[in-house]
């Protein structure tokens, strides 16, 4: 079994071949909105981190190239050592290599006057930081080197030519930018680059508002369509630490920002079901051969996925939560009971509320006090009131190992019920009573909390 996943694989000939989730008709919507945009333009899938951005942005790229458009990407968490983003920026041009020779030479000549300019201007904020006052870079053949150090020294020259020497090189830079990115069309691809940045919302603050502003000032050209995959809170977050705690966030972000698009959050099955294949599950629970066990995988699946869902943790939380599974597996031999509906939910208690897992392994937290906290979460009514959230509390009522607080807990359900059959209704007590032979089945007086924390605790301890 493994421990821990290799990041998805995307092929660029078939973008959706592993897309658990189904999301090939958003991914063709985007790519759809990305070809009807004239940039520059800057386009925000804002959706939280661990829900599957990166894999949607992944999938948005092979589509496009499959279009002909030439497409860039950027991971910006893996560059935000870098002083000036704008060295980044251009660095990940001078990976594009066109196929027509004749384009291929004249791109190579834009970029490389624009990278000349580039080192200047990241040369000029060292510079800076040390309170140098000028640089001459009108003649970008000239030493970089030299202009740097010259730099240096003219702390008293004339501020206002020094702007305007800046301003021009920052213009011929967009120029040659502009025209490198026009040899797209001459080798046969579509008129648009797009460039994705993944992971901003994750880089240093400075970094990441550095990274705004050069897109916006050094990047608004046409035919530059830039795709950002963000949290956009996080960024925010970064912006309010920049500026400060008093900063309109939101607003200010629309200054870099044309369109934000809120990509749906991930539910369902498909992917928990993705999830048993990557991690070999499948062939585990496969040997569990004993009747009462056959249908211990699709349990699983199906508790385990409504109390995410309920609970919302993301995609890379739910990838941990196997993870865990994994060694729990590891511990319990083929043929013995495993009762998937309490491990998938102790499972889920394990990432998405610790203290209530803590609570539970010290003996302190109730079977009410668990089903109150699912009760609590979006859609958790619904969970709590059919027949999974019976079989839930009934297993942990049944699982609780303070025996005189079960006994009480039993003989007040089986109080409520006669009350209930004296009525002639069916009500809660009834139902979870009924709920008890499902745990019957597996052994007579149900399953070992106790145990179960003993395994999932350990798994806490892998990393991942």
């Amino acid at each position: 079994m493994k421990y821990r996943l290799p990041e998805l694989e995307v092929p660029t000939d078939n973008p959706f071949q592993h897309d658990a989730l189904e999301r090939k008709p958003l991914v063709e919507f985007l790519a759809s909105l990305i070809g009807r945009l004239e940039g520059p333009f800057v386009l925000a899938l804002d959706s939280p981190w661990g829900t599957g951005k990166t894999t949607i942005v992944k999938m948005l790229q092979a589509k496009l190239t499959m279009d002909q458009y030439q497409c860039v990407y950027f991971n910006a968490w893996r560059v935000d050592y870098v002083t000036d983003p704008l060295v980044a920026l251009v660095s990940a041009l001078d990976d594009i290599h066109l196929t027509d020779d004749g384009a291929e030479s004249v791109f190579r000549e834009h970029l490389k006057t624009a990278k000349k300019i580039t080192s200047a201007v990241a040369k000029r904020a060292v510079v800076a930081s040390v309170k140098a006052a000028t640089l001459g870079i009108l003649d970008i053949e000239e030493d970089l080197e030299k202009i740097a150090a010259d730099a240096a020294g003219e702390v008293a020259g004339n501020l206002v030519d020094v702007f305007q020497r800046e301003k021009q090189a920052l213009e011929k830079f967009r120029v040659e930018v502009e025209k490198a990115i026009k040899q797209l069309k001459a080798a046969g691809k579509k008129e648009s680059l797009v460039f994705f940045i993944d992971e901003l919302d994750r880089c240093r603050p400075t970094f990441a508002i550095e990274m705004l502003e050069r897109i916006k000032h050094l990047f608004d050209v046409p035919n530059i369509v830039f795709v950002l995959s963000v949290d956009k809170s996080q960024l925010e977050a970064s912006t309010a630490a920049v500026y400060g705690e008093k900063i309109n966030a939101p607003e200010y972000l629309r200054r870099f920002i044309d369109i934000e698009y809120a990509l749906p959050l991930p539910k369902g099955k498909k992917f928990t079901e993705a999830l048993f294949a990557r991690f070999n599950l499948d062939d585990v629970f496969a040997k569990r051969t004993h009747t009462e066990l056959r249908y211990d995988r699709q349990q699983f699946i199906d508790f385990f996925t409504l109390i995410a869902d309920a609970a919302q943790i993301s995609l890379r939380a739910r990838e941990r939560c196997l993870t865990r599974l994994v060694v729990v597996m590891d511990q319990t031999p083929e043929n013995h009971y495993l009762f998937p509906p309490m491990v998938a939910l102790l499972i889920v208690i394990r990432a998405s509320k610790p203290d209530l897992f803590a609570a539970l392994r010290s003996g302190f937290a109730t079977a009410a006090e668990v089903m109150a906290y699912l009760k609590e979460l979006p859609g958790g009514n619904e969970v709590v009131a059919d027949r999974d959230g019976a079989i839930l509390e009934m297993g942990l009522l049944l699982a609780d190992e303070n025996r005189e607080r079960k006994e009480k807990a039993i003989s007040e359900l089986r109080t409520a019920a006669d009350v209930e059959k004296t009525n002639q209704v069916s009500g809660r007590a009834s139902e979870l009573l009924e709920m008890a032979r499902y745990f019957q089945s597996y052994r007579s007086d149900g399953p070992r909390l106790g145990s179960l924390l003993d395994k999932i605790d350990l798994s806490a301890g892998v990393r991942n």
